[in-house]
């Protein structure tokens, strides 16, 4: 009967998409009045779970922030069963701030079920398996979504699932090329800074850490890599070396 939701969440979303805290602030309202007027729109609450989300791990961890980051990503999950990409959103939301790694990878191929060419879908389960260890699946839907989507908005995601896993691997040569391809993509966006950093310091480039670590602190001053691996060290054997 209206597309006033839905116009709100296009207005919203090139600011859900750069993945930073003060963006998500101005999306987040937006998203707000799209649910109000259309309860249960999925793609609005995946939105909103991954607004509350940056705000949440890049704007000082706040409680009440995780717990609507939460609460909005089950409810993607309860409304979007046909929605690839909310579900996704969702997943990735479950996996960095609830920590429930069994049911986002569940949600991961749900989504992936329902559009196996989902680029997005791809890319954010590309980032949690490189963090949970799981490098050479986490670099397989990487370059799948590289391949399937070379242009797309959001393509710092898999890149950064690349520099994770090379990182992993010791390849801290491809490490560095990954990151600097996601900061290419979305140069406003703080973690490849941290990705280029440590490999960098991998080998043996201290200025050009120095710069990127600058960059990072640039973007997210609050930044630190204990409060980094709130969300993604969950397996301390894979963030230690990090």
């Amino acid at each position: 009967d209206s597309l006033d939701a839905y116009d709100l969440v296009l207005r919203a979303l090139p600011f859900v998409y750069t993945a930073m805290p003060h963006d998500a602030a101005t999306a987040i309202p937006l998203l707000q009045q799209a649910l109000a007027l259309e309860p249960g729109y999925a793609g609005a609450e995946a939105a909103l779970a991954w607004c509350f989300h940056q705000r949440f791990a890049r704007a000082g961890l706040s409680g009440a922030d995780r717990e609507a980051a939460i609460r909005h990503a089950r409810s993607a999950v309860t409304h979007g069963g046909d929605d690839a990409t909310a579900l996704a959103q969702a997943a990735f939301v479950i996996w960095l701030d609830e920590h429930d790694a069994a049911t986002s990878l569940k949600l991961f191929d749900r989504a992936l079920g329902l559009s196996n060419s989902n680029a997005f879908a791809l890319g954010c389960s590309a980032v949690a398996l490189g963090w949970m260890g799981k490098t050479a699946l986490a670099a397989e839907r990487a370059q799948r979504a590289l391949r399937l989507s070379p242009f797309d908005a959001m393509n710092f995601l898999p890149s950064c699932a690349l520099a994770c896993s090379h990182f992993q691997t010791e390849r801290y040569a491809e490490a560095v090329t990954a990151a600097r391809n996601a900061i290419e993509v979305n140069p406003r966006f703080s973690v490849p800074y941290a990705y280029l950093t440590a490999a960098c310091v991998r080998l043996g480039r201290t200025e050009e850490a120095k710069v990127a670590a600058g960059q990072v602190l640039a973007l997210e001053p609050t930044f630190t890599i204990s409060g980094f691996s709130v969300t993604v060290g969950q397996e301390p054997a894979v963030f230690a070396a990090f």
